[in-house]
């Protein structure tokens, strides 16, 4: 039977663990590029999102509506009228 050098072993052993924690380093470095990057959209559309909240807080306001309504020709109307049915819409049993 063969005799395992020790010595060997152990350099053998460092070198292989050496390439283990490049990998998992060039790994790390790599997704820590991505994650940025998803930060980086992530801010904008955060900046999008709020942009657009505005948007509908402007042109959901009543005033505007009232303004857009008169341009396109809606007036205020000053008669109400109420129709009452003859017959009750629900009867009782």
């Amino acid at each position: 039977m063969r005799k395992i050098n020790l010595p060997i072993l152990i350099i053998v052993l460092v070198i292989a663990l050496a390439l283990v924690q490049l990998f998992i380093t060039n790994r790390l470095s790599t997704a820590g590029g991505s994650i940025k990057e998803m930060e980086i959209q992530a801010s904008r559309l955060e900046d999008k999102n709020e942009q657009l909240r505005q948007d509908v807080n402007r042109f959901g306001s009543l005033r505007r509506i009232s303004q857009e309504a008169e341009k396109a020709g809606f007036v205020a109307n000053s008669q109400l009228f109420y129709l009452t049915p003859e017959i009750p819409v629900a009867m009782n049993y």
